[in-house]
């Protein structure tokens, strides 16, 4: 495996989770993948909070979890995302792949980080047309990760915006 691709799919996996515990979605250390994914059935993203979008920045509001949540259209279809500065790709739920057309095979899953849960699986895929903010992103480069259980917007997107900060309860994101 490339080197370059190798360092973005272990931030991936830390940053998988992160967001895992944030939403409370594994248990203490000795918990399972599939145990993870049994208990995702019952776990819905958080509706994306308020969002102000302006020609060079966008404004997103923290939500009642202490996150920022936007809606994106991916290959014509909204899609609720966890905005994820720690990310380094984009990254989908097996479930919302499957939703918005991103083509993968389950089949094809490998290996592809370490996570507190043990072993992490995905594949990369490509997401044909992504926007938010005005703005689109074509062919952008994604994972879907087995037991993932909420979309991640990551830095793969995110820095192609410019400057990102946070201002109390709001963050930021400058052109």
């Amino acid at each position: 495996m490339q080197p370059l691709i190798k360092q973005v799919l272990v931030w991936v996996a830390v940053m998988f989770v992160a967001a895992q515990i944030a939403t409370g979605a594994m248990s203490g250390a000795g918990g399972s993948s599939a145990a993870a994914g049994a208990r995702g059935a019952d776990v819905h993203a958080p509706k994306p909070e308020s969002a102000r979008f302006g020609m060079d920045q966008m404004a997103l509001q923290r939500g009642s979890g202490g996150q920022f949540h936007l809606t994106a259209n991916v290959n014509g279809m909204d899609a609720s995302f966890l905005v994820d500065t720690g990310a380094d790709v984009v990254a989908l739920t097996e479930q919302e792949a499957d939703r918005l057309g991103v083509y993968y095979d389950p089949n094809a899953f490998r290996p592809i980080m370490r996570t507190a849960a043990g072993v992490g699986n995905g594949q990369v895929v490509t997401i044909d047309l992504l926007e938010f903010g005005g703005r689109e992103y074509r062919h952008v480069e994604a994972v879907v990760l087995q037991g993932l259980h909420v979309n991640l917007l990551g830095q793969n997107v995110l820095s192609r915006f410019g400057k990102i900060e946070m201002r109390g309860d709001e963050m930021v994101i400058t052109q």
